[in-house]
């Protein structure tokens, strides 16, 4: 009896290891995606930028640093912040900046020295536009916020928060800003933002539900892209952006969100 108990139970045991065996690995199916959050180089009409002297020997030198890194993850296909209707345009600048690196966008910088200049080190052969703009009236909320002495503090710290990023050399910056603490303080942030409204009414509802539909609307033109079982997908859009695709990409059955730290190494 204790003999043909021990068959069954190893009998058991064999076909559930056999059953765990067998479960499909469903990552190595998914397209990689790098998420990689950038801070404007030149001024925008963001809420932040950092303008920075692109003839800054310390600059010049970690934005290589930065592309070094981003070139190890092998992309062969970059996004960035444009809109997909000038895909046209920026390929063509892409096409000659290739061959000679004066040819240049006019628009915030880190197009330039970080996405082309990361493809042009890769071989990648097309810039896809990803952005998709509407009206987003973020000055309205802090207007809000600021009748509240609470709200008010909270905003205000974040925003010194913001600044204080802003201010560090330019590799530590963009480390801090792709680390899953700033993305989520920054999501955390907008959601704040949300709950500003005046007596009977959601206006901060309103006004962030157009961010929300913004990001939206990026990942759609994101995934319209086309792409390949073997393609290797870098994404490179400011900090906020990147915070609300994450979200998107970790619950993708397409996609494979990578560690954007596996590729960015902290300096000592």
């Amino acid at each position: 009896m204790k003999n043909s108990l021990l068959l069954v139970i190893s009998v058991l045991i064999c076909s559930c290891s056999s059953l765990k065996k067998k479960e499909p690995d469903n990552t190595a199916e998914k397209i990689s995606v790098l998420n990689f959050g950038t801070a404007h180089l030149s001024y925008t009409t963001d809420a932040n930028s950092t303008a920075r002297d692109l003839n800054d020997r310390k600059v010049k030198e970690e934005i290589s640093s930065l592309v070094a890194c981003l070139k190890s993850f092998k992309p062969t296909i970059i996004c960035v912040e444009m809109k997909p209707h000038d895909n046209s345009f920026v390929n063509e600048v892409y096409q000659k900046y290739i061959v000679d690196q004066s040819n240049r966008l006019n628009y915030s910088d880190e197009l330039n020295s970080i996405a082309f200049e990361t493809g042009r080190l890769s071989g990648v052969r097309y810039i896809y536009g990803i952005d998709y703009e509407n009206d987003f009236d973020y000055p309205s909320l802090v207007k809000l916020a600021n009748r509240n002495k609470s709200d008010s503090l909270a905003v205000a710290n974040t925003i010194n928060s913001y600044k204080i990023v802003n201010a560090l050399p330019l590799y530590q910056q963009f480390y801090k800003i792709n680390t899953k603490e700033y993305k989520m303080e920054t999501f955390e942030f907008y959601n704040f933002l949300a709950t500003m409204h005046t007596t009977e009414k959601q206006e901060g509802v309103d006004v962030i539900a157009d961010f929300y539909k913004r990001n939206l609307k990026m990942y759609v033109n994101f995934c319209d892209i086309p792409v390949t079982k073997n393609d290797r997908v870098l994404v490179i859009l400011g900090a906020t952006h990147t915070a609300y695709f994450d979200v998107f990409l970790e619950h993708s059955n397409k996609y494979k969100l990578e560690n954007v730290f596996d590729y960015i190494k902290e300096k000592p």
